[in-house]
């Protein structure tokens, strides 16, 4: 079991926690973004990565070891913007996926990113683009 830990007194942390079964495999997941709608696919594609390498090494040294080699891997794909992936591979790690359940109007002077993507789409390509849900 892994539980995250507040270097800070009493500072609260999201309940998130992974529980493995005798044979390596996760029986748990929680509070990740890996089981949440409407996270980035590279967040998820890593933490489905990492997971597995938490039950590597011998030690606490070679675990951190494993774990560092993918976290490295992702950082890479970060700090050089993804120059190392085909363009439509890098779009689908970083494009998100939402659909709203009301017009734009109906949300009147509520805040999202939805909200804002649908608006700056509608100046951009026209208001019919975004008349119905």
């Amino acid at each position: 079991m892994i539980l995250p830990a507040s270097k800070e007194e009493d500072k609260n942390l999201k309940k998130r926690y992974a529980v493995f079964n005798d044979d390596g495999s996760l029986a748990v997941l929680k509070g990740f973004e890996v089981k949440r709608r409407g996270e980035l696919k590279l967040i998820k594609i890593f933490q489905t990565q990492i997971f597995k390498f938490f039950l590597d090494g011998k030690d606490l040294g070679e675990t951190y070891q494993s774990v560092a080699r993918v976290a490295n891997r992702w950082l890479d794909v970060l700090y050089e913007h993804g120059a190392t992936l085909a363009d439509e591979e890098l779009v689908d790690l970083i494009c998100e996926n939402r659909s709203m359940s009301k017009t734009v109007e109906e949300y009147g002077t509520q805040k999202s990113t939805s909200i804002t993507t649908a608006k700056r789409l509608a100046e951009f390509l026209g208001e019919q683009m975004i008349k119905d849900r």
